[in-house]
């Protein structure tokens, strides 16, 4: 997702009541105009909702894409979305909500799951990335590939720094790269390989998202510290790095193993980062964390949370999530005696007075 900054948050956050879903949704994202909110389905689709102070309204959905759409990405005008699947496929959509064809699609961006999308802050580039361990600059006005090059690893995460200058990956074995994107080159690497673990034959972990603060000097890495595989326990991890020295200046891991990952942030510009988490069994908040501090100020229980969108006014937010309950293993029975399929309810938040 491109860097947001919000208006600062004033008042008490209040919740609103969820808002149901009928699918499962992979990401979360606001329109930079604040006018419609777009979601990735499990289901190959999109959906987009739009905005008013007072509610949701759902727009047609959007068909185009055979997989999960795991990356949604507005420019940073707001006149186009676009979105990428784990079948490798990258669409760009207009966001006028009457238009429902793609303005273009290449099937065959990625030979397999793309797992982070960035657009350039000026949208001179669209950049995607995934298990197949490449990187891959697209021309956002007509899907022609500008330039591709190798990444060395699964990219799990994806951002352009706010100048526009490197564009900068974090990756399952917890590297984070820096790359001059005018020539694939490597600039310089940073650590975070607290967030990665080998065990039970698995490679568990790695750099999960990204966040700037508000000038930029700072990068904060999300992720997990993984205690084990197989039914994966681990701490909520983020760590926030001075971007001129290269150095962590900050360490914020919670103390119960369930906590799991840190799936999404976003910076505060009253100071603070936004973040949403979700660990096994059926854990998962909305914490706010001060820099330095070593716990959140504010937690907020949303069981499953994986995607925070914040509206451009800084005053709104929906945190997407699973379903309560959803695991398979002593869930309750449907009447037809069958285990209901899964969704993912919005949660709504405000700041208020």
């Amino acid at each position: 997702m491109p860097p947001t900054t919000p208006a600062p948050a004033k008042g008490t956050l209040k919740a609103a009541k969820p808002i149901p879903v009928s699918q499962q949704l992979c990401g979360i994202e606001y329109s930079p105009k604040g006018d419609m909110l777009v979601a990735g389905t499990f289901e190959g689709g999109i959906r987009r909702w739009k905005v008013t102070p007072a509610e949701l309204t759902d727009l047609p959905p959007l068909a185009g894409h055979n997989a999960w759409v795991q990356c949604v990405a507005f420019d940073s005008k707001g006149e186009r979305f676009f979105s990428a699947d784990s079948w490798g496929r990258v669409n760009a959509w207009s966001a006028d909500p009457v238009q429902t064809k793609p303005l273009w699609s290449v099937a065959d961006a990625h030979s397999t799951w793309i797992h982070a999308m960035a657009i350039h802050p000026k949208a001179e580039f669209l950049a995607t990335a995934g298990r197949d361990n490449i990187i891959r600059l697209t021309d956002p006005a007509t899907g022609k590939e500008i330039r591709r090059w190798e990444a060395g690893d699964d990219v799990l995460a994806m951002t352009f720094h706010p100048s526009g200058l490197s564009l900068i990956t974090g990756d399952l074995h917890g590297l984070i790269k820096e790359w001059d994107h005018s020539t694939g080159k490597l600039k310089r690497e940073l650590n975070a390989k607290q967030m990665f673990l080998h065990d039970r034959l698995q490679d568990v972990g790695g750099v999960r998202c990204f966040a700037w603060n508000a000038d930029a000097s700072m990068l904060f890495a999300g992720g997990c510290q993984p205690k084990s595989g197989g039914f994966v326990q681990g701490f909520n991890l983020v760590i926030g790095f001075d971007w001129v020295s290269g150095q962590a200046k900050m360490n914020h891991k919670t103390t119960n193993e369930a906590d799991g990952y840190v799936l999404d942030m976003h910076w505060n510009p009253d100071g603070f980062l936004m973040a949403v988490t979700s660990g096994q069994p059926g854990q998962g908040k909305l914490i706010f964390l001060k820099p330095g501090e070593a716990q959140p100020f504010q937690s907020y229980p949303v069981p499953n949370a994986h995607s925070l969108a914040i509206h451009p006014d800084g005053k709104r937010l929906f945190v997407s999530a699973t379903n309560a309950n959803s695991s398979g293993n002593g869930r309750q029975l449907g009447k037809d005696k069958e285990y209901p399929a899964n969704t993912s309810p919005l949660h709504g938040f405000e700041f208020v007075g």
